[in-house]
């Protein structure tokens, strides 16, 4: 049998990317289309898929296969790095489409209900799409789901308090993630993430 695990790194940055004065916002519009830029473990670009022409359940191959989207989206994560102060990085930011929860089908074949996700997304890794979603990556949407304003809280149905279920291309993922304001700022004061753990071997070891 197996326990769920509560790991819960504390005191991530929550505000929106360090940016010139005046342009501290949790969106704004990056080549046409509008974006959230959240720094919180990882630095990340969320954007709307149907900005994109997308629903947002896209299977990996399908998104890395369209060369186009695939331009416009390293285009955006570009300017995207200016604004967040790091430029020159093919790491980061990252770049995620999100979507309101939609039912799709994980890449195993398992049917993802529309109520088993309260928001449904994408990662852009180095030019090629996630899998499932990176665990830095996913506590940045996590945190993203609790600023008001962010295109992230804007697409989820998690209630203050519960977990923020992100659907992905493999599944679903639980995360949670406290977040406050000071002073006009969001600060995320803890972001909690989800393993597994069970007992694999016991027994007795006799010293004379």
């Amino acid at each position: 049998m197996s326990s769920r695990l509560a790991l819960g790194p504390r005191e991530r940055s929550g505000s929106p990317a360090p940016r010139p004065p005046g342009a501290s916002k949790s969106s704004e519009m990056i080549e046409g289309i509008e974006a959230s830029l959240v720094d919180a473990s990882i630095p990340m670009v969320f954007v709307r898929a149907r900005d994109l022409g997308l629903t947002g359940t896209e299977t990996p191959q399908a998104i890395d296969g369209d060369m186009a989207l695939g331009a416009r989206l390293e285009k955006i994560r570009v300017a995207a790095s200016q604004l967040m102060g790091i430029p020159g990085s093919a790491a980061t930011p990252k770049v995620a489409m999100v979507t309101a929860p939609v039912e799709y089908t994980a890449l195993d074949g398992t049917l993802v209900g529309r109520d088993a996700a309260d928001v449904v997304a994408r990662a852009i890794s180095m030019g090629n799409c996630h899998r499932a979603f990176p665990l830095t990556s996913s506590m940045c949407l996590a945190v993203a789901a609790r600023i008001e304003g962010t295109l992230v809280h804007e697409c989820s149905t998690a209630k203050p308090g519960a977990d923020v279920r992100l659907g992905h291309p493999s599944g679903v993922l639980p995360l949670d993630a406290a977040v406050v304001k000071q002073a006009g700022e969001y600060h995320a004061e803890r972001v909690t993430v989800y393993r597994t753990a069970r007992r694999l071997m016991e027994g007795w070891v006799r010293i004379p």
